[in-house]
């Protein structure tokens, strides 16, 4: 496998552990497929090591993100060649944490042969997962709430909904920690918010300056799903455009019943805006 095939071909083999589709097999769609090429298969020419360091990914709600960042986790710990990995699952409280952990460690659950496979083990029980570890070198994914001390070596650090957090602390003590790692992974998830003044939203400011051009960082990957500010907002098209998952984890009738809601309820309006069109708000920004 090349490094994108093989990535993909790991989630193809984990599966759903919640819904409808509990027990099933992932299935990617194109956007999934092509954010986990670009983030595991664009590697530097000199030394085949990856070229992105930090990933980060902006997505409606409901569009399988914490699913795709568990199989994210998982896959840095047992399929990266690093011994002694640390994959963090972080958020600013312990619930949201486990959005992305819990689910990671049901799959390792669930799947016996995974666990035989790899060679790994898990503390805790599923309504208190604590860890997924591998005795043989100690790699470990485990979670990580709020603001954290020095003294981490992440080989892979997610940080989930970072549109919560206040402060920078989190994804700064994590960055600076990686420095012995060979090609460690900040992965950040979110959706948009509602204030502007957070690190998140200076983050995606950034973001969509490297997809544009202006500025510069080959370290740095992005991909953000929204409605544009000159789209019509009560056109379903909008809607559907920003959710790439419409019709798979988003059921038919749920976007359209958003839409209803935001032309009828104007207090629903810049909620709706952020939470499905994937539009920061706050005072100032409609």
């Amino acid at each position: 496998y090349y490094p994108a095939e093989k990535r993909c071909a790991f989630t193809d083999l984990l599966i759903h552990v919640k819904g409808k589709l509990r027990g099933q097999r992932i299935k990617l769609e194109p956007h999934q497929i092509f954010i986990e090429s670009c983030i595991w298969g664009w590697v530097k020419k000199k030394n085949g090591k990856r070229r992105f360091s930090l990933a980060y990914i902006e997505l409606p709600r409901k569009n399988g993100k914490s699913v795709e960042a568990a199989t994210a986790g998982l896959y840095m710990l047992v399929e990266d060649d690093e011994l002694g990995g640390e994959v963090y699952s972080g958020a600013t409280t312990e619930k949201q944490a486990l959005e992305v952990f819990r689910p990671a460690w049901q799959m390792v659950h669930d799947l016996l042969a995974f666990r035989d496979h790899y060679s790994v083990k898990l503390s805790g029980t599923p309504n208190n997962p604590t860890s997924i570890y591998r005795e043989s070198d100690m790699s470990r994914f485990v979670l990580l709430v709020g603001n954290p001390g020095d003294g981490a070596s992440p080989h892979c650090a997610i940080i989930d909904e970072y549109h919560e957090h206040k402060t920078s602390t989190q994804l700064d003590t994590m960055e600076t920690g990686m420095g012995s790692r060979e090609q460690p992974l900040a992965l950040v998830i979110t959706t948009a918010g509602t204030d502007t003044s957070t690190p998140c939203y200076d983050l995606h400011l950034k973001v969509i300056k490297v997809l544009d051009g202006v500025f510069g960082d080959e370290s740095v990957f992005g991909i953000i799903y929204h409605g544009d500010v000159d789209d019509d907002v009560r056109d379903i098209r909008t809607w559907k455009k920003a959710n790439p998952n419409y019709l798979v984890s988003i059921e038919e009738d749920y976007l359209p019943r958003k839409l209803r809601e935001t032309i009828t309820d104007v207090t629903k309006q810049n909620i709706n805006y952020c939470k499905h069109l994937n539009r920061w708000s706050n005072a100032g920004i409609a």
